[in-house]
């Protein structure tokens, strides 16, 4: 039997619903994925049978019946990278997630944990049953998973909430909600709360500037190590390449000193990230006035 745990906002302010993966290369990122899941399927390494089967048709069904044409989703090398994580560490157990929509993330973190002593998933999506059509839920009962409870309540609320009974209790938090810098901050400020020495803080789309710059300030923090990445090139117009053949007598990571955070990676930054996963190395003891000017 599924236990799920809900709460409803009714003054809640959907999320929009436009996809978060396309951009002015968009044919070109949806050429890799087509190519990623290609090669995939040759290989026969599927983690589970309604992943393969969403990924082939780019379509979800809703509790209401009807289908909606996949967006705002990971995509199969985002995927894998999340599954991967969490199969090569079996300490891996308790997870926790800020919003679900379509449930691909909450697919791939159950498809990994499942089996073990105490797998068990939360889920924070305060419109999962209402913009989303419960689209998350239905794939993971589909997919034969009943370890997870979903809170519906913005994470603003349901972070502090859980905060008082869960602290350092999680495993892994994956932070894929609300991408204003102000609101991925406080995700990922509660996210090192609840984790574990040892858990890992994973986010998606850090290609945003937004969410970009919060990774920039939690790579600051003595706490953390950056583990690993899913990157992409960043193309190099030949304005570019005059210009570092121009500054290459000066060191990379002196120019970083002169110019504004922004300007350096624009010019140095030969890929771009679009998931990070960061390990919590040790508990965050910061003094009260802590502050690291390089951000």
């Amino acid at each position: 039997m599924v236990w799920r745990r809900r709460v409803h906002n009714n003054n809640a302010t959907p999320k929009p619903t436009a996809s978060r993966k396309r951009s002015s290369r968009g044919s070109l990122i949806e050429a890799s994925q087509i190519r990623f899941f290609k090669k995939q399927k040759k290989e026969g390494s599927f983690m589970n049978k309604v992943i393969e089967k969403i990924q082939a048709s780019g379509q979800v069904v809703g509790k209401s019946g009807g289908i909606h044409q996949l967006h705002s989703a990971i995509d199969a090398q985002e995927g894998r990278f999340l599954y991967d994580l969490i199969l090569k560490d079996s300490s891996v157990q308790k997870t926790l997630e800020v919003g679900c929509a379509y449930g691909m993330s909450s697919l791939h973190i159950c498809a990994a944990i499942q089996g073990r002593p105490d797998a068990w998933h939360t889920i924070i999506d305060p419109f999962q049953n209402t913009q989303w059509d419960g689209v998350g839920l239905r794939n993971l009962e589909e997919a034969g998973f009943n370890f997870y409870d979903l809170v519906e309540l913005k994470s603003e609320f349901a972070l502090p909430s859980l905060l008082q009974t869960e602290e350092g209790q999680f495993d892994l938090v994956f932070v894929d909600g609300w991408h204003t810098f102000d609101h991925a901050l406080l995700d990922c400020f509660y996210a090192t709360r609840l984790l574990r020495k040892g858990g890992y803080l994973v986010v998606d789309d850090v290609s945003f500037s937004s969410v970009g710059r919060v990774l920039d300030l939690l790579r600051t923090w003595p706490c953390y190590a950056e583990h690993t990445s899913v990157v992409e090139p960043v193309g190099r117009s030949w304005r570019k390449s005059v210009l570092r053949g121009l500054m290459s007598p000066v060191p990379s990571a002196a120019w970083g000193k002169l110019l504004s955070h922004r300007l350096h990676k624009r010019i140095f930054q030969d890929q771009s990230q679009r998931m990070v996963a960061l390990q919590k190395t040790r508990e965050d003891q910061r003094n009260w006035h802590w502050h690291d000017e390089s951000f």
